[in-house]
């Protein structure tokens, strides 16, 4: 990761950090490329039953990455469309971390998703 950009914590303690990865790519324009890196606390003894032996797979939270990225920006544009870049972000997906059971839900999708690539093999 290169440079973090900046960091929210949501009211359910999920957090969610940003880092600036793009570059200048020809002449005035630039890639502009963050990536939000999501981490989201669980308590494994509040997992609904099924989950619980699953979960030991995760060290207390879950964490997983979106790459935001942008074409063609010019110098004097890099810092409003990196914003614009993490609002739409949060504004899209924000209220889905906020929800109480996003872990289980994330975890259910997880086991199920390894319970389907197991049973084809």
């Amino acid at each position: 990761m290169n440079k973090l950009f900046s960091r929210i914590e949501l009211n359910n303690g999920v957090v969610v950090e940003f880092f600036s990865r793009g570059n200048r790519y020809y002449g005035d324009f630039h890639r502009v490329v963050i990536v939000a890196v999501v981490t989201v606390p669980f308590d494994r003894g509040t997992l609904a039953e099924d989950l619980q032996e699953f979960a030991t797979g995760y060290p207390e939270s879950i964490q997983y990455e979106k790459k935001l990225e942008r074409m063609g920006v010019t110098t004097s544009d890099i810092e409003v469309v990196t914003q614009v870049l993490i609002d739409d972000f949060i504004e899209t997906v924000g209220h889905y971390l906020e929800m109480q059971k996003f872990a289980e839900r994330w975890l259910r999708r997880e086991m199920q998703n390894r319970n389907k690539r197991n049973s084809r093999h």
